[in-house]
């Protein structure tokens, strides 16, 4: 089979995106595949070397090289040959322009069978602000948040309503990235500390989410076709679990499946379960859970296109599951198939 794995691209989770997506073409050219590692970010000239894959590293990309890159680059090479005699597209963009429905409405208008949540839910689910309002509806607790802009939140009493409807402590986080890109965490914050993090996360995102900080343990749970995986505990070495913590080696333990007493990890799985379909999400999905002291489990978001580095973790949760990372892959890519009523071909 020939399959485009999309990584890369344009949003400020472009290097993370690359290391998933060069986990992903070695799984699948393990299972016999023929795969062409494409980023969209190049246009008609996103083919990638081998040379160019092994370069990848897990740091940030420069402000200059994302000024750099052009959203017209995805139109262009979407439209390209590179994708003539493609079955399937295995899409592993990260953040804007590859997580939100763009990608997928391209590759929709195209005609090509993809991997992940169609336009509408990858739309949702990367909208922090409308996903916890349809949690809320689903009755899927998540916690109290505000959402405000920097010119907004210039004013003072918009700052003290802030803190008098959320407390002192508090997470401030763009509306529409991951990998806590832009995101800060403040302990007895004063108002100038809020509104410096606010315009902080402004920096990636025009709407801001200002979100009542949960006190207990970081969970996660992958979702895999209707299947809700074993769950993950995520224990940062200190601090929080931010970029540097998620990808340097050796800052941040994993327990997998989580200790958990039976009753709430059943019920953690199943709140999972319910954000994933409340936003229409198909195929596979990480929904990332605070539980507090009491064992409450507080949804904070679903990730449509979550990290997938063989050591990352829906492929850590699958492989307790019994499934290794190349037949995870392969699983994604026969969902993908079926749903266009294509069948799998070796």
């Amino acid at each position: 089979m020939r399959i485009a794995v999309l990584l890369g691209g344009i949003s400020p989770e472009r290097n993370i995106s690359l290391l998933s997506g060069r986990s992903v073409v070695a799984a699948l050219r393990e299972r016999g595949h023929e795969v062409l590692p494409i980023d969209p970010a190049r246009g008609a000239e996103g083919l990638m070397t081998e040379e160019e894959l092994a370069a990848i590293t897990p740091h940030l990309p420069s402000e200059q090289l994302l000024r750099s890159f052009s959203p017209w680059m995805y139109v262009e090479c979407l439209s390209s040959d590179l994708f003539r005699t493609v079955d399937v597209v295995f899409p592993v963009l990260h953040g804007p322009y590859g997580e939100d429905g763009r990608i997928q409405a391209l590759l929709e208008l195209r005609g090509i069978p993809y991997v992940g949540s169609t336009l509408r839910a990858s739309s949702l689910a990367t909208d922090k602000h409308t996903a916890k309002l349809l949690f809320v509806a689903a009755g899927i607790p998540t916690p109290r948040w505000i959402a405000t802009t920097t010119e907004h939140a210039r004013h003072p009493d918009v700052l003290q309503d802030i803190i008098s409807e959320l407390g002192h402590h508090v997470v401030v986080k763009p509306n529409d990235q991951g990998s806590t890109v832009g995101t800060s965490v403040l302990q007895n914050a004063t108002l100038e500390e809020l509104q410096a993090a606010i315009e902080h996360a402004a920096q990636y995102s025009e709407l801001v989410i200002v979100e009542r900080y949960i006190a207990g343990r970081e969970l996660t749970v992958g979702i895999l076709g209707e299947e809700a995986l074993p769950i993950v505990e995520i224990v940062p070495s200190s601090g929080i679990y931010d970029y540097e913590h998620k990808y340097t080696p050796g800052k941040t333990a994993y327990h997998c499946p989580a200790e958990l007493p039976e009753d709430i990890a059943d019920f953690t799985q199943t709140l999972a379960l319910s954000a994933h379909r409340i936003l229409g999400c198909r195929h596979f999905s990480r929904v990332d859970f605070r539980l507090d002291p009491d064992g409450q489990p507080f949804c904070l978001e679903v990730n449509p296109i979550p990290g997938m580095t063989p050591l990352s973790l829906l492929p850590r949760a699958a492989r307790a599951a019994g499934i290794d990372f190349p037949e995870l892959c392969e699983r994604l890519v026969s969902m993908a198939l079926a749903d266009s009523g294509s069948s799998l071909r070796s």
